[in-house]
């Protein structure tokens, strides 16, 4: 049998119609998957919306308040020197403890309504919650008094400074230094003391009380 030659120009016409083929192939296949991928859903956005924060606050959670620190009473100073010389006297303790919460002038008896800190040295006095000074004045047997008003039922007052940082009518904030420790005429006394005293409702409060309870409650 006779073996029949190709001619020159069939097997470059095959090649371009395979490439062809594949061509329209690959362009079919990927409009096909085109129509299927939204590439949209990778923009930025799309990633930060999908985002879980490593640290995340709770919706029931309470969010912090920057004014918290004002709302919070602290005590009328920070010195860790600072001791109770008289406690509140409360006419539910026993009587050691009434005993101990009396305090000595001119041989007369009287009941601590609040409490008489004392220090070795200076120390100062801060204001225990937010308000406004109502009264700055010299008193003859505890020194210069300092008078805070909080809100329409509760005041404290600061007693025995040496030193006043505050006029009437000045606004004040918790923890905002107001005075120093100073002397007092009461017998037995060292000469830094702070006595300190709270009004709820027009009534001597515990100071010890009062540092425990919420500010709402006392409003």
């Amino acid at each position: 049998m006779k073996k029949r030659k190709l001619k020159k120009f069939v097997l470059p016409t095959v090649y371009v119609m395979v490439m062809a083929v594949l061509f329209v192939s690959i362009s079919f296949l990927g409009s096909s998957l085109k129509g299927k991928v939204q590439y949209d859903n990778f923009s930025v956005d799309a990633i930060k919306d999908n985002v879980t924060p490593v640290i995340s606050t709770p919706d029931n959670e309470e969010k912090p308040n920057a004014d918290a620190a004002f709302l919070k009473i602290v005590k009328p100073f920070t010195s860790e020197k600072v001791v109770v010389s008289k406690s509140f006297y409360d006419m539910k303790d026993d009587e050691t403890k009434q005993q101990q919460s009396l305090v000595y002038y001119e041989k007369t008896y009287l009941q601590n309504s609040g409490i008489l800190y004392a220090a070795d040295e200076a120390f100062e006095v801060q204001a225990v919650m937010d308000g406004t000074v109502t009264n700055v004045k010299d008193d003859e047997i505890l020194g210069k008094v300092i008078e805070i008003t909080h809100n329409t039922n509760l005041k404290t007052v600061y007693y025995s400074l040496s030193e006043v940082n505050l006029k009437k009518d000045d606004a004040v904030k918790g923890g905002t230094v107001i005075g120093k420790s100073g002397d007092n005429n009461l017998a037995g006394e060292k000469e830094n003391c702070l006595l300190f005293e709270v009004y709820y409702n027009g009534k001597a409060m515990d100071p010890e009380d009062f540092y425990n309870t919420d500010v709402k409650e006392l409003q």
